[in-house]
């Protein structure tokens, strides 16, 4: 192994390099363009160098290195007349002759330079940065414009790599004069001189290092080639550092000099306090095995060069080199959309998610997806179609390969329940013909078709947004509705009950860990899950199945407080954020797509006792009210085993009650017809059968009555009228003097109340 230490040695390496490197057609052909090119910057005045055409050929046609990733689009920057002024002036001020001073000076340059075109464009153009640098001031910069390369090449110099890249180049540049003396201020001379370590790179510093060699080095630098690890030795997946690439640059400041892990673990635990050991530990892993930036040197941790790359840009795309050739799944997001173009998230994930047949769910893919998002090389619609940003097509048209899928293992798998097929369209949810379900709702009691339809028109009109809110009458058979409805949609005779869930809303429900869970606090291993989450795991993993939700008296709490990410979520595509503990936590994992397949029916009552719902859930829901109710469709009168007569005589009752009532909304549903049917059958046991009035006084009095309040108005007098002179002809005298009662409050007091 060559010591580029050693100056003997050093000069030895030049020797051999240049002896190879001039034999080939390619190098010597470079050479000559460089040179024309360099002499022409060199004549260029101030006037030439700030037209619109000389800094075109500068930015975009710059033989120093090909462009490679570093190709970025600077239009505006060479449209705008005041940047181009700039360059041109800066470009032609004298450096000083001290190489200590001539470094700070290039430095400020190189800095003030990106800031100004970062102005005009959406990355940062380092390397297109640096190729104008070198076209400008060619006595101090290297054709090695990869700041991962340069510090390479530093260290293999130096025995150190130096942070910044203009004073690299210095550095670098000095110490082969040292070995060969300083060349000519003749243009020839400079050029090949800028290229030698390029030649020094390529053939005794990329070899030494072969698990960091993401790309295979050419003759020119720039235009190398990706080169890939099979699937087999790739990592089987891509997690992310929770606080993103913010809290990922603070971690890697923090240990630009080396820091022991316990030091590191604590900084860590510092900047993101709720993060548990076991996930500190799962991030030190992700950023030095996913992202490449940390390793071991001893008991300490130090930075790769990918990963000061990353401190001194903040450009995650230095990154990306690694994420391409060394993580399972990313060139396959790349290739896909690169190939098919854009499609639905969904579909995306699917694609992905047949990679590795260890990804039994869609999280793993999903994760994938979404940092590539974060990294910049995907984008997303409001009808989450992704596709391809500027920068994420320039690397896929770099992935000269087929990408590889991981074989399946000899032993079968234990899979959860299967997911969605792998196919250009989204996953189409199986229900049953409008017929069917009709025919199954009717098993579980009577609603007329025309509702049904409505029911089920409403909820399956949008794409991903199946939701229902039913209102009205209490006891009119709302919740009796949303549950058959379900099963009915299942598609199996009698329904699903793993299909089903219904869960009963409690007030003081204020956030949305009452149905996603939460980490627990006092068991920091541990996650709270609850049924709802349980649910909505089992509807992700069998996307092609309904999956139901009745969420029962949803209003005694504020739906959109509790409701909130599954409301965002349902309108806009995006995943559901269930914790940042890592991509899995105690088997539940970061984030899972909105299940197309759920449905979300609620159910509402409004009294005093519940709360109005906002625009937000009205926007979302499809509404259905019920106030009408027809005793003569009830289905269970003559079942109960009652004297015919005894209930006939409740029944024509219960119908005057109702038509009297019902014009002020103050009349009852089934659930009431239940509980007098049952309260007189009850009665029946204890010998009081043949005093039907007494027994019909009482339960009216108690099931009825009581939800009798409002103010003066003519449809509550009305009501309260009509009513007493229902209960006086069937001879309910207590019941007559409670509502008597009310009536003579109302004329006091302009109210009347049950319960005063």
């Amino acid at each position: 192994m060559v010591d580029l230490q050693d100056i003997d040695e050093l000069k030895r390496a030049c020797a051999e390099s240049l002896k190879d490197a001039n034999a080939a057609e390619e190098y010597t052909a470079w050479g000559l363009k460089l040179r024309e090119f360099l002499l022409e910057v060199r004549n260029a005045n101030q006037t030439t160098r700030a037209s619109e055409d000389f800094q075109r050929k500068l930015w975009n046609e710059n033989p120093v290195s090909g462009a490679g990733r570093g190709q970025i689009a600077v239009d505006d920057a060479i449209a705008n007349p005041d940047f181009r002024s700039w360059l041109a002036k800066r470009s032609l001020v004298e450096l000083p002759t001290s190489p200590e001073k001539r470094a700070q000076s290039l430095n400020s340059l190189f800095d003030e330079l990106l800031e100004r075109v970062s102005s005009h464009t959406v990355r940062k153009p380092h390397l297109m940065s640096y190729r104008v640098m070198a076209a400008f001031f060619p006595a101090d910069f290297t054709v090695v414009t990869d700041r991962r390369r340069l510090r390479r090449l530093c260290r293999a110099m130096f025995g150190s790599s130096v942070v910044k890249g203009p004073t690299c180049h210095i550095r670098v540049l000095r110490r082969l004069d040292e070995a060969l003396g300083p060349p000519s201020a003749d243009i020839a001379a400079l050029s090949d001189r800028m290229r030698l370590p390029w030649l020094l790179f390529k053939d005794y510093v990329e070899p030494s290092e072969p698990e960091e060699d993401t790309e295979i080095p050419t003759a020119i630098p720039g235009e190398e080639e990706l080169s890939p690890f099979p699937a087999a030795r790739r990592r089987r997946g891509l997690t992310g550092v929770t606080g993103d690439f913010q809290a990922l640059r603070s971690i890697l400041d923090f240990c630009s000099e080396g820091v022991s892990r316990e030091d590191l673990k604590a900084y860590v635990k510092k900047i993101s306090p709720g993060l548990k050991d076991a996930s500190i530990s799962n991030q030190l892993n992700v950023i030095a095995s996913e992202l490449n930036c940390l390793k071991r040197d001893g008991d300490h941790y130090v930075l790769t060069d990918r990963g000061q790359a990353f401190l001194e840009s903040g450009d995650p795309e230095d990154l990306m080199d690694w994420l391409v050739t060394r993580i399972l799944g990313v060139d396959h997001v790349l290739v896909v959309l690169r190939d098919k173009g854009p499609c639905p998230k969904r579909d995306l994930v699917s694609r992905i998610q047949r990679v590795n047949p260890g990804w039994r769910t869609p999280w793993a893919p999903t994760l994938i997806v979404a940092e590539l998002s974060k990294v910049g090389m995907l984008d997303s619609d409001a009808h989450g179609t992704v596709s391809l940003t500027e920068a994420g097509a320039q690397w896929a048209k770099r992935i000269h390969w087929e990408p590889e899928v991981l074989a399946p293992p000899r032993k079968p798998i234990v899979v959860d329940p299967p997911g969605p097929p792998f196919g250009p369209e989204p996953v189409p949810v199986r229900t049953p013909g409008f017929a069917d379900i009709c025919a199954e709702v009717a098993k579980h009691g009577h609603f007329p078709d025309s509702l049904v339809g409505k029911l089920d028109a409403g909820i399956w009109a949008n794409e991903r947004r199946h939701f229902a809110v039913l209102t009205g009458l209490s006891g009119a058979g709302k919740t009796l509705l949303a549950r058959a409805y379900g099963q009915a949609i299942t598609g199996k005779t009698g329904g699903h009950s793993s299909q089903v869930c219904t869960i009963p809303v409690q007030p003081g429900w204020y956030d949305p860990t009452v149905l996603l869970g939460y980490v627990n606090p006092l068991q920091g291993d541990s996650y709270i899950r609850t049924p709802f989450l349980e649910f909505l795991l089992a509807a992700s993993a069998a996307p092609a199945d309904p999956f139901t939700v009745v969420l029962d008296e949803m209003n005694l709490s504020r739906p959109e407080q509790y409701l909130a990410p599954i409301l965002s979520a349902m309108e806009t595509g995006d995943d559901l954020s269930l914790h940042r503990e890592g991509e899995v936590f105690d088997g539940v994992p970061a984030e899972i797509p909105f299940p197309s397949n759920l449905v979300i029916i609620g159910t509402v009552n409004m009294d005093e006792t519940t709360h109005g719902l906002s625009d937000k859930v009205l926007d979302r829901a499809f509404t259905i009210e019920f106030w009408d109710v027809d005793l003569a469709r009830y289905p269970r009168w003559g079942e109960r085993g009652l004297d015919g007569e005894h209930e006939t005589t409740a029944r024509k009752l219960l119908e005057g009650l109702t038509e009297c009532l019902e014009p002020a909304r103050l009349h009852f549903g089934w659930r009431v017809v239940d509980d007098v049917l049952d309260y007189m059958e009850r009665s029946a046991t204890h010998g009081n059968s043949a005093d039907v009035v007494t027994t019909l006084d009482s339960v009216v009095y108690a099931k009825i009555l009581p939800k009798l309040r409002g103010d003066d108005s003519p449809r509550f007098r009305n009501a309260l009228s009509g009513c007493a002179g229902v209960l006086k002809t069937h001879g309910l005298s207590t019941c007559h003097a409670k509502v008597q009662e009310l009536k003579d409050d109302l004329e006091s007091t302009g109210s009347a109340r049950f319960w005063r």
